[in-house]
């Protein structure tokens, strides 16, 4: 009881010399509330997408519809990919946006750790629904590691109280994803990953999924499943915080 009260009241003092304020009402923030926002907004902004989504690349259907169960894209096109299925907790917009935009280029460790505890419940009940073995982390060259100081993905699956398996490499840097086309990002990540010889044996046979903090065309994702499905892998699953909305169409 002591502890927490003294936590209680070392959290406010921080809040008082340091403030900030709800990215969404613009409460003052004090005691108890999630970094970037208050309690309230954080649990009304931030929570699990229930809405219909394309089967092949999760899109949701009520603002690209195709043929339901299929987005425009992936009827007209006849898409594939490497992996089974994408699930994700929520959309890329709004506070969800905001936070993951603050947690990486703001290196907010703290935001990082909030949303890999918002989501954890959720991506729990997908990983035992598919009987995942393995969860693997999308990973960064170590120039961009360098760079950042921390993978986004570990932090958020430390977080989140999911044990993962750092198995895949990033072979070399490549062009920033987000600066490319749909086309471009398919070729930028050919024969970008490889996977570590130490844990081919462990993945043979195995169901495994992939975890990112955003899916925006699927085109990094693929090449990893593609990759550790060649290594042996039996099934590959996505699973990331947030869908993107605003670029993948």
């Amino acid at each position: 009881m002591k502890d927490n009260l003294f936590k209680f009241l070392r959290d406010c003092l921080i809040d008082v010399l340091s403030p900030e304020y709800c990215a969404v009402c613009g409460k003052f923030l004090i005691g108890k509330h999630r970094k970037i926002a208050c309690e309230e907004c954080w649990k009304i902004h931030i929570k699990p997408f229930s809405g219909k989504r394309c089967i092949i690349c999760g899109y949701p259907l009520n603002l690209a519809p195709g043929s339901e169960p299929l987005c425009r894209d992936c009827f007209e096109k006849k898409r594939k990919f490497n992996f089974s299925e994408i699930s994700y907790f929520g959309l890329y917009s709004g506070l969800l946006e905001i936070a993951i935009k603050t947690f990486k280029i703001g290196k907010r460790h703290d935001i990082g750790e909030e949303i890999g505890k918002t989501i954890s419940v959720h991506f729990k009940n997908f990983l035992s629904r598919n009987r995942m073995d393995f969860v693997i982390p999308v990973p960064l060259h170590i120039e961009e590691l360098k760079t950042r100081g921390f993978n986004q993905c570990h932090l958020i699956l430390s977080a989140a109280n999911i044990p993962f398996m750092d198995g895949v490499e990033k072979r070399y840097h490549g062009k920033k994803q987000a600066l490319l086309s749909k086309e471009e990002r398919r070729k930028n990540v050919k024969g970008l990953f490889s996977i570590k010889r130490e844990i081919i044996s462990n993945i043979r046979g195995k169901r495994l999924c992939i975890f990112d903090d955003i899916f925006t065309t699927g085109s990094t994702v693929n090449e990893i499943a593609e990759e550790l499905i060649k290594a042996g892998a039996d099934t590959i699953y996505v699973y990331t915080v947030a869908r993107s909305i605003k670029k993948s169409k």
